[in-house]
C-alpha cells in the first residue's frame, strides 16, 4: 500500500507539473468583447499579450468555385477548400490579397474585417510571434500538426492548417500549412504572409504572390495595456521582432526587417558559419517602429551566414544563404 501510494503521488505531481508548464498564457477573452457577430457568424476573441485577436479565420462572402478568379466586381467572394462549404465552417474562407483588402489603391488595413478590427500588419504578426517566443505549436489548434510539432494552442490563437487556393485554381496543403495574409505588401505583386507548418515548431514569414488565396485573421484596432506579471523579465522582449531576410537565398543584396516596441540601442551583425563577424549592419539608437536594412554580400563567398539582432533584453539570430 505504501509503495502504491508513493507511486501515485509521483504520478500526480508529474501531471500537475505538466499542467503548470503548459499553462503559459491566459487564454481569456478580450475585456469587454468576448465575441463578435459579423455577417451572421459569431467569432470568439482571445487576448494574447497586449493584442486582442479573433480566434477564428474569417468566413464571409459568397462562395465561388476555385476555377473562377476573384475580381473587383463589387461583391465579396470567398473560396472554400475543394469548393466544399463545410470546409469554410471549419477552416474559414480563402481570399486573394486584393480581395481581402477590398481592391483599394491606398492601404486599407481594415479590409474585410468587421468594424473596429483590421487585417494585421507584419509588425503586429511579428509581435504575436515574439510574445509566444516563436513557438508555432502554441498558435496551432489542438489536432493540427504532427508528432512533436502538434498544436498545443496554449496561446488560444487556435490556428487551423487551412491550406490554400493556388493561382491556377487548384486547392492544396490543407492540414499541412496555414497561410495568414498580412496587410503589409511588398510591392504591386507580392505581400507578406505568416505561415504555420504541420512539421515545424517555428512560425515562417515570407512574401507570396497576391493572387494566391489564403486565410484572413483579424486583430482589434485598439491594443490593450500590457498585462505582463511583474518580475517576469523574459516578457520584456515581447514586441521585438527580427524577420527572415528576403529574398533568401539571395545574390548579392537582401533586405532584413525588424520591429522595435521601444526606442533604444540596436545592433544587427552578420557572422559566418564559424561565428566570425563579417559585417556590422546597424549599431545605434533607433525610434520605436518597423525598420529595414539591406545586406550586400558582394564581397563574400557563397555559403550560409547568420545575422543577429540585439536590442534591450531581446536577442535573435536567423540564417541567410548567399548563393552566387
Amino acid at each position: 500500500m505504501y509503495r502504491g501510494t508513493k507511486n501515485m503521488k509521483k504520478i500526480l505531481l508529474s501531471a500537475l507539473f505538466l499542467m503548470i508548464s503548459t499553462m503559459t498564457y491566459s487564454q481569456i477573452p478580450c475585456p469587454g468583447v468576448a465575441a463578435v457577430t459579423y455577417s451572421g457568424k459569431i467569432y470568439n476573441t482571445v487576448q494574447i499579450g497586449t493584442q486582442c485577436w479573433l480566434k477564428e479565420n474569417l468566413d464571409i462572402g459568397s462562395l465561388i468555385p476555385g476555377t473562377v478568379n476573384q475580381s473587383n466586381n463589387g461583391l465579396l467572394e470567398k473560396y472554400c477548400y475543394q469548393d466544399d462549404p463545410a470546409n469554410c465552417d471549419v477552416y474559414g474562407g480563402l481570399y486573394t490579397w486584393n480581395e481581402a483588402m477590398k481592391y483599394l489603391p491606398s492601404k486599407n488595413l481594415h479590409g474585410i474585417c468587421p468594424s473596429g478590427w483590421h487585417i494585421p500588419t507584419s509588425i503586429e504578426y511579428n509581435t504575436l510571434v515574439a510574445y509566444v517566443k516563436n513557438d508555432a505549436n502554441a498558435l496551432k489548434a489542438v489536432g493540427q500538426g504532427t508528432g512533436s510539432y502538434a498544436g498545443t494552442n496554449t496561446s488560444g490563437f487556435t490556428g487551423m492548417l487551412a491550406g490554400s487556393r493556388g493561382t491556377g485554381g487548384h486547392y492544396t496543403h490543407r492540414n499541412v500549412y496555414e497561410f495568414l495574409w498580412n496587410s503589409t505588401d511588398y510591392d504591386n505583386v507580392f505581400a507578406f504572409v505568416h505561415v504555420l507548418d504541420y512539421s515545424s515548431g517555428d512560425v515562417i514569414s515570407h512574401t507570396n504572390g497576391k493572387e494566391a488565396a489564403f486565410s484572413v485573421r483579424c486583430i482589434k484596432d485598439d491594443q490593450f495595456t500590457d498585462v505582463r506579471e511583474a518580475g517576469n523579465e523574459e516578457e520584456l522582449s515581447a514586441g521585438y521582432a527580427l524577420s527572415q531576410n528576403y529574398p533568401n537565398p539571395f545574390n548579392p543584396v537582401t533586405r532584413i526587417e525588424y520591429n522595435l516596441p521601444y526606442s533604444g540601442m540596436v545592433t544587427i551583425k552578420v557572422f559566418d558559419i564559424l561565428g566570425r563577424e563579417v559585417k556590422s549592419l546597424i549599431e545605434g539608437n533607433f525610434q520605436a517602429g518597423n525598420h529595414s536594412v539591406n545586406f550586400d554580400g558582394s564581397g563574400l563567398s557563397s555559403g550560409i551566414y547568420y545575422y543577429k539582432m540585439t536590442a534591450g533584453n531581446f536577442t535573435q539570430t536567423r540564417k541567410l544563404i548567399l548563393l552566387k
